[in-house]
């Protein structure tokens, strides 16, 4: 849970400044996420964004995420 405001943030910022589609964009909130936790990596000594199930758990939540915004986004219309 503590990943998920990084990666909600890592993700509008994504939607609003980069272009790309699917994969191009999930990868764009991945190394932003990775940059955001590189300083608190260093003070508790983990590597958490380069552990294959860790970013496939990642990646499922920026799915969730931009699924949900899409349906909120169409019921608004």
């Amino acid at each position: 849970m503590k990943l998920f405001p990084l990666i909600v943030g890592a993700i509008q910022w994504v939607e609003q400044f980069a272009r790309g589609k699917g994969r191009d964009k999930q990868d764009a909130v991945i190394e932003l996420v990775k940059t955001g936790l590189s300083i608190s990596e260093l003070v508790i000594a983990k590597d958490l964004l380069n552990d294959d199930d860790v970013v496939q758990a990642a990646r499922k939540v920026i799915d969730a995420y931009v699924a949900l915004q899409n349906v909120i986004a169409s019921k608004a219309r």
